[in-house]
């Protein structure tokens, strides 16, 4: 079952406050301490939780239980997440019987409020006879950000904003209903096969508004991530989350954390005393325009961090824009035309040998990686060394390309190489109505030239409109529906049907130059 299946497209923009219907107050706390009594365990795998058939152990951590289980009424795969019996017997720690069942009630009610495509959806919620309380969720197939960066993995920025905005997404939806997650971090990142990213454990939130349990106390977050104010046992707000997405955000550009501190000690310390390297000195590649808007979401001050998650999200389009903005288009000599690249063409054996190929090395993102790649390069050589460079070890890289290359067809380029195979383009003046002629060619460097009936700055206007409905996917689509499009408003009407959402098409439209 496809993880998006079910959900209508995000149109990108950010979400505006709901009138959220209060939630009830939780019960007073009460110190009876009840013995341990069965529990939810791995070595005790129990056969049904309330009415769902457990079928395997997905995963257990500090907090719980994860299964995999069954819904025998509406015959669906779900996961079910049980908090650890263990847990609701000690007492040493801080941590009482009934505080755990309290805080549990209430944070179900609000996570199952909270319905978005990137957050993992909450369906149920209940407590074993024993008295274990259990979340059902949205089951997901994917693999954890965490496992990509443990890999030593450096995204590409369109991969890396595509994955920062739908984190952002997915806090913005979370805030406006009251929700801070505290404990945002790679491994509460989920990477789907289709590009989608899914925001898990928002069953473990704590409410951000009036409650005793949901303001300060008991340090809760992973170390790496958490804000100084988590550290220091501060109120925490939505700002926390938005400083460990910066953290994540830091990570995935640069290849490191922005604090490396070994132990908690340590990395609290450099956190209060130290500002750590800017992005761009650890990779030249990235706008120097990134650096102040990540060391802004890493403030130690909660209120020198961005307001919220949609003013942190358009900053970080607004600093990516000249990075993810179209390539160069070269003008023809005649006035009125421009000329670009004819796409490259793989047949779906190819595409499928690729993806397959590089899932071994890199897990289910693979099928994104290598369409996008497709999408952009115009010789199957340069398709084949972006894919690669998403292998971090170098033999590895090396034996991905020997492989795909032993199976290339006949009339494309080999390595050092180059081929002069024949492809057909297509004239016609920018913004013309005539019907093109066909034309085949090559410039200086051999390459195939098709021509443009749209200028470049309607080319860069359509991306720009088009990233702020969709996200940075909008640069691929533009590319490969420009040379399609008879002229700008047959482009517009081309791009608009890659929107789903109805609001979002007519804003997109309505951004075409008359």
């Amino acid at each position: 079952m496809s993880a998006a299946a079910g959900y209508e497209a995000y149109d990108g923009t950010c979400l505006t406050p709901l009138p959220a219907a209060d939630l009830p107050a939780p019960p007073p706390r009460r110190t009876r301490r009840r013995p341990l009594v069965g529990g939810t365990t791995v070595s005790t795998m129990p056969v049904t939780i309330g009415k769902y058939r457990i079928e395997s152990v997905l995963g257990h951590g500090a907090m719980g239980v994860v299964y995999r289980g069954h819904d025998p009424v509406l015959d669906r795969t779900v996961a079910i997440k049980t908090i650890r019996a263990e847990l609701l017997a000690a007492g040493d720690d801080g941590f009482e019987d009934d505080d755990w069942h309290a805080r549990f009630r209430h944070e179900a009610r609000a996570a199952a409020r909270c319905t978005h495509p990137n957050i993992v959806t909450i369906y149920d919620f209940g407590e074993t006879p024993d008295g274990s309380p259990y979340l059902v969720m949205e089951f997901v197939e994917g693999r954890e950000l965490r496992r990509h960066l443990g890999e030593g993995r450096q995204f590409d920025l369109p991969a890396a904003a595509l994955i920062l905005r739908q984190i952002l997404r997915a806090l913005d939806c979370a805030h406006l209903l009251g929700i801070v997650h505290r404990d945002i971090k790679p491994a509460n990142v989920i990477l789907l096969a289709d590009g989608m990213v899914k925001v898990t454990d928002f069953g473990i939130a704590r409410l951000s508004g009036g409650t005793g349990l949901t303001q300060t106390g008991a340090m809760v977050g992973t170390p790496n991530y958490m804000s100084p104010e988590q550290f220091t046992g501060g109120t925490l707000d939505r700002r926390a989350d938005l400083y460990a997405c910066a953290v994540i955000a830091y990570e995935l550009l640069t290849g490191q954390r922005p604090y490396p501190g070994p132990t908690p000690p340590a990395l609290l310390h450099q956190i209060l005393n130290t500002t750590p390297p800017r992005p761009s000195a650890l990779r030249p590649s990235l706008p120097a325009a990134l650096d102040a808007v990540l060391l802004r979401g890493l403030a130690r001050d909660p209120g020198a961090r961005f307001a919220d998650a949609c003013e942190f999200q358009r900053a970080l389009d607004a600093a990516l824009a000249p990075a993810l903005a179209p390539v160069p288009i070269h003008h023809h000599p005649e006035p009125g035309t421009v000329v670009m690249p004819a796409p490259l063409t793989l047949s779906d054996a190819e595409l499928h040998e690729a993806e397959t190929t590089l899932a071994t090395h890199i897990g289910p993102l693979a099928r994104v990686l290598v369409r996008r790649a497709a999408a952009s390069a115009h010789s199957r050589d340069a398709w084949l060394e972006e894919i690669a460079r998403n292998i971090s070890d170098d033999d590895e890289r090396r034996r991905f390309l020997r492989r795909l290359r032993r199976g290339e067809p006949t009339g494309y380029t080999q390595y050092g190489t180059t081929a002069h195979t024949a492809h057909t383009g297509h004239v016609g003046h920018a913004g013309g109505n005539a019907a093109p002629t066909a034309a085949s060619g090559y410039g200086s460097s051999g390459s195939v030239t098709t021509v443009l009936r749209v200028d470049a700055a309607t080319l860069a206007t359509a991306q720009q409109a088009l990233t702020q409905a969709i996200g940075p996917i909008a640069r691929v689509l533009v590319r490969q529906t420009a040379p399609l499009a008879q002229d700008a408003a047959d482009l517009y009407r081309r791009l608009a049907e890659r929107i789903d959402d109805a609001d979002a098409r007519r804003r997109f439209l309505a951004t075409r130059p008359h």
